[in-house]
C-alpha cells in the first residue's frame, strides 16, 4: 500500500507469522528502485508480488537493502536477490558475511531459534545465501544510489550492531528498521533483543536519527508514523524507562525464574516480543556488572 504521507514509498506487508501488521518492508519508488528490509524467508512470495503490483519488473530493482541481519528482516534476501537479479544487496559491514557465507547464515539461523524458539523459529523459514558479487558492504556515511537522489546511511546499533537506518533527504523520509522501537497500533514498544542490546548506543543512534530532521519514521514493526521528531524523543524516554522496570523487576525477586519475571512485567509492557526483549535486558545488564 502507498503511504498518503510519503508519495513515493510504498509500505509492503509482509506478513511476519502469519500476522498483518506485523513487519513491513518498503519500496522506494524511485528511477532507480530500492527495497528496503525483505522480511523473512517466506516473505519472498508477497514480496515478489508487492512489487509488481508496483511496477517493478524481474530486472526493474536496483536495491535491496536489509536495515540489519534479523531474520524477520533479512531472511529472504537471497531468494529476492535471485528473483530480482540486477539488484545489488546492500548491508551492514558487520552484517554482510552472515548473508553470503553458508556456514554464518546458519549459525545465525541457529541464534535466531535459540532467541524465539522453535515455534517461531521454524515460521521463520529457511533463508539463502546471497552471491557475494552480487553485495556492497556499508558504513556510516555511505550513500545508496536510487537514480534521482541518494539514500544517506546511518549506523544505528544499540539494537543490533549490524543495524543501518536510511535517509531520504528529499522525501524526508527515515527507515529506521528496530532503531526507534516498534509502532503498533498507535503504541510505542521497546525491543531489546539479546545478545546485543545496549542502552546507551541505543540511546545515541536516536540522537544521531533526530539530527538528520525527519518528517516521517518508517518502521520495521510497523508501517510509518508521521510525528518523526515526537516519536525519537518518545523511544528516547521509554527505553530507559523499560530498562529500569526490568532492573526493579529483578531487584524486587532475584530468585524469579525467567517466566516469573515476565509475569510480573507483563501488566504494564503488554508487547508481543515481551520475554525476549526481558532476555535483552537482562543479558545487557548482566554484562555491565
Amino acid at each position: 500500500m502507498a503511504s498518503d504521507t510519503l508519495p513515493a514509498v510504498t509500505v509492503v506487508d509482509t506478513e511476519l507469522l502469519g500476522t498483518p501488521g506485523a513487519h513491513s518492508a518498503f519500496l522506494l519508488e524511485a528511477p532507480a528502485p530500492v527495497l528496503v528490509d525483505a522480511g523473512a524467508a517466506p516473505a519472498a512470495d508477497v514480496v515478489e508480488a508487492a512489487l509488481h503490483d508496483r511496477g517493478v519488473g524481474a530486472h526493474d530493482l536496483a536495491a535491496i537493502v536489509p536495515t540489519h541481519v534479523h531474520l524477520d528482516h533479512a531472511g529472504a534476501v537471497g531468494d529476492l536477490a535471485a528473483r530480482f537479479p540486477d539488484a545489488t544487496v546492500y548491508v551492514h559491514e558487520r552484517g554482510l558475511p552472515y548473508l553470503t557465507d553458508p556456514d554464518r547464515l546458519e549459525r545465525l539461523a541457529a541464534s535466531a531459534r535459540r532467541a524465539v524458539g522453535d515455534e517461531i523459529a521454524d515460521q521463520y523459514g529457511s533463508p539463502v545465501v546471497v552471491d557475494d558479487d552480487r553485495t556492497v558492504a556499508l558504513t556510516d556515511g555511505d550513500t545508496i544510489p536510487a537514480g534521482d537522489r541518494d539514500l544517506d546511511v546511518v549506523h544505528a546499533p544499540g539494537h543490533a550492531p549490524h543495524q543501518v537506518a536510511l535517509s531520504d533527504p528529499e522525501s524526508g523520509a527515515l527507515f529506521v528498521g528496530d532503531a526507534a522501537g516498534m509502532h503498533y497500533g498507535g503504541a510505542l514498544l521497546p525491543t531489546t533483543p539479546a545478545p546485543d542490546f545496549d542502552l546507551d548506543e541505543s540511546l545515541d543512534t536516536i540522537a544521531r536519527l533526530r539530527d538528520r530532521e525527519p518528517s516521517a519514521l518508517c518502521y520495521g514493526h510497523f508501517g510509518v508514523r508521521e510525528d518523526a521528531t515526537d516519536a525519537l524523543d518518545a523511544y528516547a524516554e521509554l527505553l530507559p524507562e523499560w530498562v529500569a522496570a526490568v532492573e526493579a523487576a529483578l531487584a524486587s525477586n532475584e530468585s524469579a525464574d525467567r517466566a516469573e519475571l515476565v509475569s510480573a512485567l507483563r501488566e504494564d509492557w503488554a508487547s508481543p516480543t515481551l520475554e525476549r526483549d526481558v532476555q535483552g535486558v537482562v543479558h545487557a545488564l548482566d554484562a555491565d556488572r
